[in-house]
């Protein structure tokens, strides 16, 4: 039996089905509430995928993935509060929409915006992908060096808003992944005398810290806010709130290009769906001539913004796949669960693996058609969800973070590494510090280490491999071109603080 059939018989095994079913309707849940964003509800899954096979884990944490992005966009019309940072655009039209009482209007063109852009960048993951790999068969570890100390470059300067804090959490992030014994000789490094760290920080302790009980903290000192709805939907006019055809055709010319612009952002690692969304945003505003109507409750500002983020999805796992570089945190998390279950991506996945690679092409298809079945009859429900108090569920999720560090390996310094990422977490939420370089950055050193120190034992100690192959040059001159943007961007902004002070 073939690779791809044995992956889509999967699918019919009813442990399998009903996974896929629970995990998208729960990640449209948790997307909807504010504070449980999509990083978190996948960092919390990971330690149940241990205990599971590998396609019912990928149903999973993709399932969650998929469809936690859509459910953002719920309380991003309904509370003008986007349930997760890739819907912050959705506000600038879903709730003037809905103040107009078409809140359930702009949350079926959510629906069919992401419907869209996911199966747009799931068809771009399936033809890319699997090309992207058979080139990457031929490099070396000189190629590999250098494509790896790109991306820690690329996701540092590309990542958030100041060139400083994007290198600092990368940085750090690499200084975490340093912890344990040396990959070539063996020796401990950086582990005070500890055993339990000889093999370096626990994967789930780190994450569950970063995500989850980050934002716990980061709630806890705003108090608790309550989450209540704003809009009733039951009191619309269902014929104002038809999508017709007309209004399809309105919107098809932006969807199209805000699933470019997702899939193209998708595949450059570190950067996010939140930036797609705000792009594509800007793109359709731009297309439309004056753009007078853009922030007063346009819906072809909601189709962007939506479209985008979920177009993001299926394109961050080219680089994840073809190169095991993750594209954003999210796969980050799940290329770490991959590697708990045995399967290390890059690319010999395709030759070694390849039923894995089609569960997730499978996955990432079925869980978006889902997305949108269930999405289309649960809107109501979904609105029902905001008014959960946080002061009961944010408790209940800490209790979550401790059970899930410590069941991954039954032990009690993964709870104190789980604290630790937690605090860190909470202080770079404060200080606008990006915690997604922090993760792909840990999880990718350790392959550049190696490739780096395989290629100066071939050449004796010697940089000049570096400094004469083409791949190379090439990938550090790109790295100083996006360097010097973001460098003069930076400084823009600052010469433009000034000014407005003046005024």
């Amino acid at each position: 039996m073939d690779p791809f059939t044995q992956a889509l018989f999967a699918f019919g095994e009813p442990a399998v089905f009903i996974t896929l079913i629970c995990a998208t309707g729960i990640g449209l849940i948790i997307g909807a509430i504010p504070g449980l964003s999509v990083n978190i509800a996948v960092a919390l899954a990971v330690p149940l995928t241990i205990f599971m096979p590998t396609d019912q884990s990928l149903v999973l944490l993709i399932g969650l993935y998929g469809s936690g992005i859509f459910g953002g966009s719920v309380s991003a019309i309904l509370l003008n509060a986007p349930g997760t940072p890739a819907s912050a655009a959705t506000i600038f039209d879903g709730y003037p929409m809905a103040q107009q009482g078409l809140a359930t209007k702009a949350l079926r063109v959510s629906l069919i915006a992401s419907l869209y852009g996911a199966v747009f960048s799931v068809i771009l993951l399936v033809l890319v992908a699997p090309e992207l790999a058979n080139f990457a068969l031929r490099f070396g570890p000189v190629e590999i060096a250098s494509l790896l100390l790109f991306t820690f470059f690329v996701i540092g300067i590309l990542s958030g808003a100041s060139l400083a804090k994007g290198l600092l959490s990368a940085a750090v992030g690499m200084v975490l992944a340093t912890i344990g014994s040396d990959p070539m000789l063996g020796t401990p490094r950086f582990t005070f005398g500890q055993t339990s760290l000889m093999d370096g920080l626990s994967y789930v302790p780190l994450l569950v810290g970063l995500f989850a009980l980050a934002e716990i903290l980061d709630e806890s000192t705003r108090g608790f806010s309550q989450s209540i709805q704003k809009f009733s939907l039951d009191s619309e006019d269902r014929e104002r709130n038809r999508v017709s055809f007309r209004d399809l055709k309105f919107i098809s010319l932006p969807v199209i290009r805000a699933s470019a612009i997702g899939s193209a952002i998708g595949i450059l690692p570190g950067i996010g769906a939140t930036i797609a969304s705000f792009l594509a945003y800007g793109d359709a505003k731009r297309a439309s001539g004056d753009g007078s109507s853009f922030g007063k409750g346009d819906v072809r500002g909601v189709a962007a913004s939506e479209s985008a983020n979920n177009a993001v999805v299926g394109a961050t796992f080219i680089p994840t796949l073809a190169l095991g570089i993750p594209g954003d945190a999210v796969t980050a998390i799940l290329l770490g669960a991959l590697v708990l279950q045995g399967v290390t991506p890059g690319p010999l996945i395709f030759i070694s693996n390849p039923q894995v690679v089609y569960t997730i092409y499978l996955s990432l298809l079925f869980a978006t058609l889902l997305m949108a079945v269930i999405g289309y009859f649960a809107i109501r429900p979904l609105a029902m969800t905001l008014r959960i108090p946080k002061i009961y569920l944010m408790p209940s999720v800490a209790l979550i973070c401790i059970a899930g560090a410590y069941v991954a390996r039954n032990n009690m310094i993964d709870v104190w590494i789980m604290l630790g990422a937690g605090v860190l977490g909470f202080v770079f939420n404060r200080t606008n510090v990006p915690v997604a370089p922090l993760l792909i950055t840990f999880i990718i050193t350790k392959p550049f280490e190696e490739a780096l120190r395989q290629a100066l034992t071939r050449s004796e100690g010697s940089f000049m491999p570096f400094l004469t192959n083409p791949v190379s040059l090439t990938l550090t001159a790109l790295v100083a071109v996006a360097f010097a943007l973001t460098l003069r961007r930076d400084l823009k902004r600052r010469h433009a603080v000034p000014n407005q002070k003046e005024e």
